[in-house]
């Protein structure tokens, strides 16, 4: 069984499922070229206070765009910087910390949860056949075990899809410098860039070079 830490899936979305329940998570079918399913899992409800999530959903072009394009399709493993960078919100941010709003996981009502916010992008790349980048740790392949939510076998995918530093108790040992998570989806035929990233109230964004909070 393969196991990387980090890094970086480029396939594209199938089908999707809301995320429901007291730990919900938005999960995500996708393949890549070569006909591999992965699920990609992301949190939209934090356990710790207070609940709701930082989001922020926008065009976000990255540096090296033309990098993360020449990526095999599947998961990429990062190491170091290599082959592209990951993802750091403090230190090689895409966006600015006051751009990110908080939003609950669910209710009542038009476009006004993270729910809806994810489904309105994901309903676009599927109909665009976008290519999606979705940084974050990787699990699988699990050959005697089908995914839980999609049937697809073995099961794979990635999850940790938000920052992933600044984080205090049980988290702590989850902390790390460019190895934060979020999507990143490229709509060829427009060369456009849309990215969701998600955080925790509860992170700190001064953070050391280990990615502990430094206050």
């Amino acid at each position: 069984m393969e196991r990387y830490r980090y890094g970086v899936l480029k396939a594209r979305a199938l089908r999707y499922i809301h995320g429901f329940g007291s730990q919900p998570h938005f999960h995500i079918a996708l393949q890549d070229d070569r006909g591999t399913q992965y699920r990609t899992s992301i949190n939209i409800k934090s356990k710790a206070y207070p609940s709701e999530l930082l989001y922020r959903i926008g065009p976000c072009k990255p540096d090296d765009a033309s990098k993360l394009q020449a990526l095999p399709s599947g998961f990429t493993p990062i190491e170091r910087g290599l082959p592209v960078h990951g993802l750091d919100f403090v230190r090689r941010p895409l966006f600015g910390r006051s751009d990110m709003v908080p939003l609950p996981a669910s209710l009542p009502g038009p476009d006004n949860d993270l729910n809806e916010k994810i489904v309105a992008r994901v309903d676009e790349a599927i109909a665009a056949e976008a290519e999606l980048y979705i940084f974050g740790d990787c699990w699988g392949p699990e050959p005697e075990t089908p995914d839980y939510f999609f049937g697809f076998k073995p099961g794979r995918g990635i999850h940790n899809i938000h920052m992933n530093q600044g984080n205090a108790g049980p988290w702590h040992g989850d902390n790390g410098a460019f190895q934060d998570g979020g999507v990143l989806v490229h709509f060829k035929q427009e060369d456009r860039w849309i990215g969701l990233f998600l955080a925790f109230q509860s992170q700190s964004w001064n953070t050391d070079e280990r990615g502990h909070a430094a206050d």
